[in-house]
């Protein structure tokens, strides 16, 4: 509604004989702003405190109900010198020798859209039943990609997301904890593979190529 949406309504709703009079439309105004006024802080309260439509301290309230801090420790790779395979590291020439008891991991403080993402997991956290589906859609909100989730016995399972990840993903995802299981279940092995392009064999009848041409999935 406008800001004079509801002085207009009441005003037209008059009498015939109270049209001209400025005194009552006066009045009329006053209270249709105020009452305009109270219409947008509901509509606000409604609609922006909320993690799909809130932004900046509405996230942050809607952190504080479900327990997820907006910032996130040891989220990200401080650069150091390293080899290849070790998380945040550079060649010769490009990076500091990182010397004993030095962290190599700093905090990040999450910006809307990826704070919207990271609330969604953790009321998915908040709200579980324990369930394999529940293991897979709440890694499904955290990498937006194919799920493939196998139980291995005695209280194990392995897991896959199907596609490249980061080290900056891997890195915050072993930061967050997120990942939903049932009590006492515990995670054998974490991959990640590309989709429509991973490594299998024919018996598996699921889309996978072979040698020479699929590409190994990799544990993180």
């Amino acid at each position: 509604m406008s800001s004079t949406d509801y002085s207009k309504q009441m005003q037209d709703r008059l009498l015939m004989q109270f049209h001209s009079s400025p005194l009552l439309k006066g009045v009329l105004a006053a209270v249709g702003s105020e009452m305009d006024e109270l219409t947008t802080v509901f509509d606000d309260l409604r609609n922006l405190r909320w993690i799909d439509t809130g932004d900046g301290q509405q996230l942050d309230g809607c952190g504080q109900i479900v327990q997820q801090s907006r910032t996130i420790s040891q989220a990200i790779a401080i650069i150091f010198f390293g080899f290849y395979g070790q998380t945040g590291t550079t060649g010769f020439n490009q990076g500091r020798i990182r010397k004993t008891r030095e962290a190599y991991l700093t905090s990040t403080k999450l910006a809307d859209a990826e704070y919207r993402q990271i609330l969604w997991a953790k009321v998915a956290k908040n709200t579980t039943d324990g369930t394999a589906e529940s293991t897979i859609d709440s890694l499904y909100r955290l990498y937006q990609a194919k799920i493939v989730l196998a139980e291995t016995g005695n209280a194990k399972m392995r897991i896959a997301i199907g596609r490249e990840l980061t080290e900056a993903e891997i890195l915050m995802a072993n930061a967050l904890n997120l990942l939903v299981r049932a009590g006492g279940v515990s995670i054998e092995i974490k991959s990640y593979f590309i989709a429509g392009s991973a490594f299998g064999f024919s018996n598996q009848n699921q889309g996978y190529l072979g040698f020479g041409a699929g590409i190994l999935a990799k544990e993180f």
